[in-house]
């Protein structure tokens, strides 16, 4: 009869471990939900995600015993490096593990994972900013947003045939008090979500959903995009790893890294940028 030996039960444990953490790293984050994620993409070896892109053609009229005229497409790739290794490691003493009433290495996974999620979000607010379209803020002294902006941000995505669906309005949490004043605006409390709200939604805005982060660099300034303006894929699950430190430290050492990479996609034509200064 078989039995089950340690190489089985360590597999096992790794496993939910990283779905743990990929569960948290979900959890936590709050741009990467709004944004298209592309890991299903990534090939093993390999250290880019090519992603094809093409143009559009264009209808029009033939006029009777007149030759029409042939197009084309243009083909193009948005290429997402896989360059960005995320890691965060932490010692633990035998001592403090324990004498503490809490699960110490335990505790250290959760919050590792939480400080993994704000550094995604990190990578893809700084793709986000980087938009084809910009305007400036129009409330007081060019620091707060309007009604009107958002307006102006919803034309551009129109008028670049942007679609309507699935599109965020990404603001920092200095603007969330003018946002909750404007009239148009949505609270969260007040609909149903057939999706459910996402971590950071806190109400809609001419078909925006709006998300608060706190990735942005300035407190006046928001995005206005559609989820295909950036593109994430990881190439390995979150990897939580533990070993021994030196014997004169009695302590373990433990680490979180994630391989990934973020890219701003179509050269940002599906996102407009608003701040005070219009210079993303």
């Amino acid at each position: 009869m078989a039995a089950t030996g340690v190489t089985e039960t360590v597999a096992t444990s790794i496993d939910v471990v990283a779905a743990i953490l990929q569960q948290e790293l979900i959890e936590k984050a709050v741009l990467l939900g709004t944004v298209t994620d592309y890991s299903a993409w990534v090939l093993p070896g390999a250290n880019t995600v090519k992603l094809p892109r093409s143009g559009s053609f264009t209808a029009t009229n033939k006029a009777e015993n007149t030759a029409t005229t042939t197009s084309s497409l243009t083909f193009a790739t948005d290429d997402i490096e896989l360059n960005i290794h995320g890691h965060i490691v932490a010692e633990i003493e035998d001592i403090a593990q324990e004498q503490s009433a809490l699960d110490i290495e335990a505790t250290y996974m959760e919050r590792m994972a939480t400080a993994m999620a704000l550094y995604v979000d990190n990578q893809v607010a700084a793709a986000l900013v980087k938009a084809s379209n910009d305007i400036q803020l129009s409330g007081t002294s060019n620091l707060v947003l309007t009604l009107a902006d958002i307006a102006e941000a919803r034309k551009l995505l129109n008028e670049a045939d942007v679609p309507q669906e699935e599109r965020f309005l990404a603001i920092p949490a200095a603007q969330e008090e003018a946002m909750l004043n404007i009239s148009n605006f949505i609270n969260a409390d007040q609909y149903g979500s057939r999706d459910g709200l996402m971590n950071g939604e806190i109400g809609r805005v001419f078909g925006f959903r709006v998300i608060v982060t706190n990735q942005f660099s300035s407190d006046s300034e928001f995005v206005a995009y559609h989820r295909s303006h950036v593109g994430f894929a990881r190439q390995m699950a979150p990897k939580f790893e533990r070993q021994r430190s030196s014997l004169t430290k009695l302590s373990d050492e433990v680490s979180l890294s994630l391989l990934f990479g973020v890219k701003q996609l179509d050269s940002g034509n599906r996102a407009v940028y608003a701040d005070e200064t219009v210079t993303p």
